[in-house]
C-alpha cells in the first residue's frame, strides 16, 4: 500500500514530461506595424489602426489569442520601424521581404540549410514593375530584362531595391511608401518596382502593371535577434500560429498549408 502513491506520483510524472509545455508568454511584448496603410492588410494612417483595421493585425491578434499571450501592437514610421526592431524597443515588426542585411540583423525562420524557410512564410506578394497610365509596356519585357536607361523606383532599404541592384537595373530611391505612386506620377522616374498587394485599388488603377511580374516573394514577421535568443521557442510558436491564422484569414496571400513551399515561391 505504502508503494501505490509514490507509482501514482511517477506515472504522473511521467506522463507529464511526455507532453511539451507550452512556452511562457513573455512580457513585455511590443509588435510593430507601419504607419502608412496598406489595404487591405494594414488599414489607417499614423498611430492609430482604423476599424476594422485589416486582415495583418487580426492575424497577430489571432496568433496572440491562440498562445494565451498579451501584445501591445504599435505603428511606426518605415524607417523608425526598422531601426526599432534591429534595436530591440520592438520584438516583432511585418511585413518584411528578406535582404542580406536584414538577415545579419533580424531573426527569421530559417529552414535546415540555413536560409529564410519559405514553409512558413506567412505571406506571398507578387513584386512587379508599374509605369503611368497611358503609357504601354515594353513587347520584349519578360520579367527580369530591362532597357537600361529605365529609372526605377524603390523603397530604399527594402527587398524591392535588393532585386533591382541585382539585376543591374538603374535605381532611384523611395523615401517612404506613401510617396512612391506619386513621384512615379510626378515623372521622378519611369517605372515603380512594388508589391502590387501593397497598392490600393484605386492607385492600382491608376497604373500600368507590366507582366509577367518580377518575382512571387516571401515576407515574413520577423523578431529582433535579442528577443529571439530569450524566447526561442515562443518565438517558433508565434511566427507558426501567425502563418495559420493569414492562412485562415487571406489564402490568396499563403497560396499552400503552412508547412509547404508553395510551387510559385521565389528562391
Amino acid at each position: 500500500m505504502a508503494i501505490r502513491p509514490f507509482l501514482l506520483g511517477l506515472l504522473a510524472c511521467c506522463a507529464w514530461g511526455s507532453v511539451p509545455a507550452a512556452p511562457a508568454c513573455p512580457q513585455p511584448l511590443r509588435i510593430g506595424f507601419d504607419d502608412s496603410a496598406t489595404p487591405p492588410g494594414l488599414m489607417g494612417q499614423g498611430s492609430r489602426f482604423a476599424d476594422p483595421p485589416g486582415w495583418e493585425v487580426v492575424a497577430v491578434r489571432e496568433a496572440l489569442k491562440r498562445l494565451g499571450c498579451a501584445g501591445e501592437l504599435v505603428r511606426l514610421p518605415s524607417r523608425r520601424l526598422s531601426a526599432s526592431l534591429i534595436q530591440g524597443s520592438l520584438d516583432f515588426a511585418l511585413l518584411y521581404g528578406v535582404t542580406r542585411e536584414r538577415l545579419q540583423t533580424l531573426s527569421f525562420p530559417l529552414d535546415a540549410s540555413g536560409r529564410p524557410d519559405l514553409a512558413w512564410a506567412p505571406v506571398f506578394g507578387n513584386l512587379s514593375l508599374f509605369s503611368r497610365a497611358g503609357t504601354q509596356p515594353d513587347p520584349s519585357w519578360n520579367g527580369r530584362r530591362l532597357d537600361a536607361s529605365r529609372r526605377v523606383g524603390v523603397i530604399a532599404g527594402s527587398v524591392q531595391e535588393a532585386v533591382a541592384r541585382e539585376r543591374r537595373w538603374q535605381v532611384e530611391l523611395v523615401a517612404t511608401l506613401d510617396s512612391e505612386v506619386g513621384m512615379l506620377q510626378a515623372g521622378r522616374f519611369d517605372l515603380l518596382l512594388t508589391t502590387r498587394e501593397a497598392l490600393s485599388s484605386e492607385q492600382r488603377a491608376s497604373l500600368v502593371e507590366w507582366a509577367p511580374p518580377v518575382a512571387r516573394l516571401a515576407y515574413f514577421m520577423p523578431a529582433s535577434l535579442a528577443f529571439a535568443q530569450r524566447q526561442p521557442a515562443w518565438t517558433r510558436a508565434f511566427w507558426n500560429e501567425f502563418c495559420h491564422a493569414v492562412r485562415r484569414l487571406e489564402p490568396d496571400v499563403r497560396p499552400a498549408q503552412c508547412g509547404i513551399v508553395p510551387a510559385s515561391a521565389m528562391r
